[in-house]
């Protein structure tokens, strides 16, 4: 039985694309688990030196691309889900279709999928980056999540590595819990730091007694080095920590990692301090994993940016920058890197409602859109919720004759084009299921690839 729901996915898989019925990221998976339902197990004991799961509320899909490209250049075969797909169906397919051996994977994981898909694929490694409120429909209050995962990791085979972001209070607490965690973080980011939580922020308590916390800095919403002043719980030491952090807006970022073996400077492509989080996870990894660390320097600083994530498209002798957001705390990110750019922004938002977006979309008041505002010359906002974006940014003090809204997303592009002279640099805010919309009729227009061929 076993062997016909492979074949069924298999061939599934080579259909979709062909049918253009999708690029078969994950009905191939679906299909297998309904006939076989133990295949997701039996498909990860295939892979004979384990698999590294990687979970986060933003920034796990970049840190499953940097790893992956590390490994790769370093000459282990591994697969990876690089469409994004990251629930079991997903991952499934990932290992399904997988072309030839593999000897590792290195797989991204949706946060509520986690604890079962631990628990089948028992991996060599577990890396936790970060939680934020994200689609309170369906994730429910952080703190749902935390349970989840602090029962999940106290429930870990023995032989698994846990690597956790110790600049997230909530995550490093529940790292304290197992003896050996490998922690990671933001050793000086005193040049990035907030004067103050931001009102997005959403564990601003200890974790333990429920006090305030306070922070030598603050880098993204809730994340730095802090500490309780009540309890004495503090960030624990950081095995791999970074410094020396110099962002240059949209071009990329330098810092220094220092670990056991010493100090590596490294330069990427990725912009902005969340994607300095996301290569910090991946050194992390790749070292403990025993890859050369001059080779994985080498790799991070090649590795250019996932779909939808920071991508630079052509179109109209223009740069079309699309950069997600699918929550507060990475709207947030993204703003702070656009405010590293030079001179006037076209700025474009969509914001769509449907289930992998999350229908309830009141987390755009959340979002500091007005640091900004002052520095964006046209302004336009699409996708299914659009005079939603309208009105948040009416009430952020933006010129209502200013705010041109677009009822489908070929109007948008032809309208951002029309807007705005050749060479001009437009910067795209999408929410999920808006980034996938876009990058779709871009598709259409012939200037980009299909988003499940990306990484391939």
């Amino acid at each position: 039985m076993y062997f016909v729901a492979r074949l069924i996915g298999k061939t599934i898989a080579f259909l979709s694309p062909l049918l253009r019925r999708g690029g078969g990221t994950s009905a191939p998976g679906v299909a297998l688990l309904r006939l076989h339902p133990k295949a997701f197990s039996k498909l990860s004991d295939s892979l004979d030196r384990g698999s590294v799961l990687i979970s986060a509320t933003n920034g796990k899909t970049t840190t499953t691309r940097f790893l992956s490209d590390i490994l790769a250049n370093a000459g282990v075969a591994c697969v990876s889900n690089t469409s994004g797909a990251n629930l079991k169906s997903g991952v499934a397919t990932a290992l399904l279709t997988k072309e030839q051996h593999h000897e590792m994977g290195v797989l991204e994981v949706d946060e509520a999928a986690l604890p079962e898909i631990v628990e089948e694929n028992r991996p060599r490694m577990l890396i936790l980056m970060n939680l934020f409120r994200d689609q309170l429909d369906r994730y429910g209050e952080l703190e749902s999540i935390a349970k989840r995962w602090r029962e999940m990791v106290l429930a870990l085979h023995p032989n698994t590595k846990l690597l956790v972001n110790a600049d997230d209070p909530v995550l490093a607490t529940i790292g304290l819990q197992r003896p050996g965690t490998i922690f990671f973080g933001l050793g000086d980011a005193s040049s990035y730091s907030r004067d103050k939580l931001q009102h997005a922020s959403d564990s601003s308590n200890c974790p333990q007694c429920s006090a305030p916390l306070s922070y030598e800095h603050l880098t993204l919403s809730h994340m730095g080095d802090w500490r309780c002043e009540s309890c004495s719980l503090a960030r624990p030491q950081l095995d791999f920590a970074v410094s020396r952090i110099r962002l240059d807006g949209l071009n990329g970022s330098d810092f220094t990692i220092n670990s056991e073996s010493g100090l590596h400077e490294i330069s990427s492509k990725m912009p902005g301090l969340h994607n300095v989080y996301n290569a910090l996870a991946a050194f992390s990894a790749a070292s403990d994993l025993g890859i050369d660390q001059e080779g994985i320097v080498s790799s991070i600083s090649k590795t250019v940016a996932a779909f939808g994530r920071t991508e630079k498209i052509s179109i109209n002798d223009r740069e079309l920058h699309i950069l997600l957001a699918k929550n507060p705390a990475g709207a947030n990110a993204n703003i702070d890197t656009l405010l590293l750019q030079p001179g006037p922004l076209h700025l474009c938002v969509l914001l769509n409602d449907r289930i992998a977006d999350g229908r309830d979309v009141s987390w755009i008041w959340d979002v500091d859109y007005e640091r900004v505002l002052n520095k964006v010359e046209t302004l336009h906002v699409g996708g299914e919720r659009s005079y939603d974006l309208a009105l948040r940014f009416l009430y952020g003090g933006f010129d209502k004759e200013k705010i041109e809204v677009a009822d489908s997303i070929p109007k948008l592009l032809d309208s951002l084009i029309s807007s705005t002279s050749e060479n001009s640099k437009l910067f795209v805010l999408p929410s999920y299921t808006a980034m996938l919309d876009l990058r779709d009729e871009l598709v259409k227009r012939n200037v980009t690839h299909a988003f499940w061929k990306d990484g391939k």
